[in-house]
């Protein structure tokens, strides 16, 4: 009688044990032991598992600052990149040979919360050359397969594309928590002044702590670069940048063209919601209910964009500036150059 007491209370507990939630149930076995406080380029990081600490061991997150690309009042990304501890590149062709996608878009709306994320995307990810896809493609090839904490490797329970997603989700996260449009117009220097690049180092290290490498392209400002170590497999921390960057002097900080970022509200990927810019003049008979499903025609606006109706603006023209409407605002630039858009729910266009 004591032994079958002794053992239905050992039940008990392993049946309570099983029931926890597994604290970094994402990882491996190999990589459940991370070290919480170790930070990559650390001299504790010596021997630390891949699945715990970039390999390589810095991440920059890359934004950038040109006409026509997102909102006019935000930087935009040009990536996420691990580069070695002493500012050293990964290899051009990427780290892993088995995922170089060129179909990032549609594998991100495969996964949970993908098409959200693609929404962020297509606003704050975008591609000068009119071709979103391919721009990720390029960016996740090149220095998203180096981020070898996200590697499939290393997860216990890895699903098909959750590297793909986490990258990509990551980098969005980490734009809006350092919002740099932010950061230098809470110290007064907003586009279209030109501005002491000392002072735009002076206003990033007091909003983050840290300061930045600034970049410019003939004098006007191109990129800024936030560098990062990383511990516990998921934590980004600021450093210091290696190169105070090219910008000498006053530099230009011109307006971008496009709509200031709309009040934000939350968003099912990250905690940023896409801009939104006004809609061109209408037509006068434009609709206001439901446009039919199936392809719009390109031309000019073809109707209002409401809450009660998702209709499509497309252009045609010189300016490449697809719109799409989602409930009730319009959102530049989110169908490449040469597509048509068309409607399929009341709040939502997409494009084909």
């Amino acid at each position: 009688m004591k032994f079958s007491t002794i053992a239905a209370s050992v039940a008990l507990a392993l049946s309570a044990v099983s029931a926890l939630p597994l604290k970094h149930s994402v990882l491996s076995r190999r990589a459940d032991t991370c070290p919480t406080d170790v930070l990559s380029c650390s001299a504790e990081s010596q021997g630390v598992s891949s699945c715990c600490l970039p390999e390589m061991g810095l991440i920059l997150l890359v934004q950038q600052w040109y006409n026509g690309l997102g909102p006019a009042d935000e930087f935009t990304i040009h990536g996420l990149w691990p580069d070695t501890c002493s500012g050293g590149q990964g290899p051009s062709t990427g780290c892993d040979s088995n995922r170089i996608y060129s179909d990032i878009e549609t594998r991100l709306n495969a996964y949970k919360g993908g098409p959200a994320l693609v929404d962020q995307l297509n606003t704050y990810w975008a591609s000068y050359k009119g071709d979103n896809n391919a721009f990720w493609a390029h960016e996740w090839s090149k220095h998203g397969t180096c981020v070898s904490n996200i590697a499939p490797s290393c997860s216990s329970n890895f699903v098909e594309n959750q590297d793909v997603y986490h990258y990509f989700n990551k980098t969005l996260e980490l734009r809006t928590k350092y919002n740099l449009y932010q950061a230098l117009a809470a110290a007064g220097i907003t586009p279209g002044s030109t501005p002491q690049v000392a002072d735009m180092h002076a206003a990033i290290q007091k909003a983050f702590g840290v300061d930045a490498q600034i970049n410019c392209n003939s004098g006007s400002l191109s990129e800024i670069w936030l560098y990062f170590n990383v511990k516990n497999n998921d934590e980004y921390v600021t450093t210091a940048p290696l190169s105070k960057g090219s910008c000498k002097g006053a530099i230009n900080y011109p307006k971008k063209s496009g709509s200031t970022t709309p009040t934000k509200t939350s968003a099912a990927a990250v905690t940023s919601q896409p801009a939104v810019t006004s809609a061109p003049a209408a037509s006068t008979n434009a609709p206001t209910a439901t446009s039919p499903t199936g392809p719009i025609p390109t031309g000019k606006q073809t109707g209002k964009c409401s809450v009660s109706g998702a209709t499509v603006c497309v252009n045609p023209g010189t300016s490449n500036q697809y719109s799409k409407c989602n409930q009730g605002s319009w959102v530049l630039n989110q169908c490449k150059t040469g597509l048509v858009c068309y409607s399929d729910t009341n709040t939502s266009t997409h494009c084909a």
